[in-house]
């Protein structure tokens, strides 16, 4: 399961993967045809995972900076809320990916899963 996580690959047969552009979705798995979108607003559990990974980022980023270069604290945030942007994509992927595993994980079977 880790291993389709990092892969972004789709949680039902881990071969599909879960993203067809940096950070678009599509409607279903293309090799199982596994529904990613249970229903609507089904990602906005994944809005916390992402907001979490973006704090543990950004404050990873903030106290290596700090001690690094010992500038004042308004230029280390500046800087390391700069850096963050490029990973920003990467939270939403990761996120998303950990929420349909741990969804999938808890409630597996849907009908309305497989059309």
């Amino acid at each position: 399961m880790l291993r389709g996580i990092l892969t972004l690959r789709c949680p039902g047969c881990r071969r599909g993967q879960l993203f067809s552009g940096l950070i678009t979705m599509p409607e279903r798995c293309p090799v199982c045809g596994l529904y990613f979108e249970r229903e609507h607003g089904y990602f906005v559990g994944a809005m916390a995972i992402s907001y979490a990974l973006a704090v543990g980022s950004v404050a990873v980023l903030f106290f290596g900076l700090l001690w690094l270069t010992h500038w004042p604290l308004e230029w280390v945030l500046l800087v390391s809320g700069a850096a963050f942007l490029p990973l920003a994509p990467l939270c939403f992927r990761y996120a998303r990916a950990l929420w349909i595993y741990m969804d999938r994980r808890m409630d597996p079977d849907d009908p309305k899963d497989r059309r």
